[in-house]
């Protein structure tokens, strides 16, 4: 081999070896977003049905309604009879 085949072959090399360098890295960096996005959408998901179920049970609580008298209207007074 020439000087030269070996310079080009060593650059080759080192070309190669700093693509896969960059290939994992990049790896790395996705499968970093991708655990954060799934664990942001857990944070979610867990804050939703934590919504959802405070709702629910305001929804199903018992409300307490109060009776109006048989006689009274609503503005509180006895009705006035109607005169003809």
């Amino acid at each position: 081999m020439t000087l030269k085949a070996v310079k080009q072959s060593s650059m080759a090399a080192a070309s190669k070896a700093e693509r896969e360098r960059d290939m994992a890295q990049a790896m790395r960096d996705y499968e970093d977003e991708q655990c954060a996005r799934l664990a942001n959408m857990a944070r979610l998901r867990a804050l939703r049905l934590e919504k959802e179920r405070a709702e629910s049970k305001a929804t199903s609580a018992p409300r307490s309604v109060k009776k109006k008298k048989a006689g009274m209207a609503s503005g509180g007074s006895a009705p006035l009879e109607h005169r003809t």
